[in-house]
């Protein structure tokens, strides 16, 4: 097979149910030099089966004996990289077809090390985009970043919030294995270190302005989205080690004290609802002893 232009990394875990379509919407790309590299994270049943209607030599599977997140799966996937650029697809998102064609002139540019596009969301009842025109009161998430804001170079908007659909980026091979890969230590907001990471080693950021993707937004009780107690854990912790890794920065201590208020939130009162219960039992216990 010819070296191809765009290396897409696909992390599953038991996603047996949309795999297919993500792969074949990469497959099915007008740029067709590519290699699509599914890593498959220790799922309960192999992905393999839900890809076996799939004949195309560009597709390659490797299979992890062992869960280890969403990081390592991207890791063992940029392993086997040959392309100088890789691109973002989760196993439940899937694209455009003439999404890589309208992604790749970018790099034109050496000084472009990511690029993206915006992103479609399925599943979330308030929006369907991620990146929109803002008005005052337009009733829109606060999450929904302005197009007036992208592409994001300013270090100081990207340690505020990742307006970064995931699905949507693209970025140099080389430059992502030389600012140290996907983060394992993370389970939260993984891709989103990596970006930092890029901007602070002098990369810069292109935004094309369609939208040639589609994430589809978390079920109810699935993932981290649903799980505050364990993605502010996690925030805290990126921003915990930005902090320590780098010189006083105003934008990421401030960023840094946000999460340290947003995890007092979730966990303080967890916690003193369970001592509530724990002293009712201690004293019902106490009354049964007398």
């Amino acid at each position: 097979m010819a070296a191809p232009r765009v290396s897409v990394l696909i992390p599953a875990y038991n996603a047996a149910a949309t795999i297919a379509e993500a792969v074949m919407s990469a497959l099915a790309q007008t740029v067709t030099e590519l290699e699509v590299i599914v890593a498959d994270d220790g799922s309960t049943d192999p992905v393999a089966a839900a890809l076996d209607d799939i004949s195309d030599e560009r597709l390659r599977i490797v299979r992890r004996s062992h869960n280890g997140g969403v990081s390592a799966a991207r890791n063992s996937a940029l392993a086997l990289a040959r392309a100088p650029f890789i691109a973002q697809l989760d196993a439940d998102d899937y694209w455009q077809t003439d999404h890589l064609e309208h992604l790749l002139p970018a790099f034109d540019d050496p000084a472009i090390g990511l690029a993206y596009a915006n992103t479609e969301i399925v599943g979330f009842p308030a929006s369907d985009r991620w990146i929109a025109p803002r008005t005052p009161d337009d009733g829109l998430p606060e999450w929904i970043s302005d197009r007036a804001n992208h592409p994001v170079n300013d270090l100081r908007l990207l340690y505020h919030a990742n307006p970064i659909p995931a699905p949507a980026v693209v970025m140099r091979t080389d430059a992502v294995r030389a600012v140290g890969r996907y983060p394992e230590w993370l389970s939260v907001g993984e891709e989103y270190l990596v970006y930092i990471r890029l901007r602070r080693a002098g990369w810069r950021f292109a935004y094309v302005d369609r939208r040639s993707t589609t994430y589809r937004w978390p079920e109810p009780g699935r993932g981290a989205t649903f799980n505050a107690r364990h993605n502010s854990r996690q925030q805290m912790k990126l921003f915990a080690v930005l902090a320590l890794s780098s010189p006083p920065d105003a934008a990421i201590l401030a960023r840094l004290g946000g999460e340290l208020i947003n995890l007092a939130k979730v966990h303080v009162p967890a916690t003193v609802v369970l001592w509530r219960r724990v002293r009712i039992v201690v004293r019902r216990v106490r009354r049964l002893l007398r």
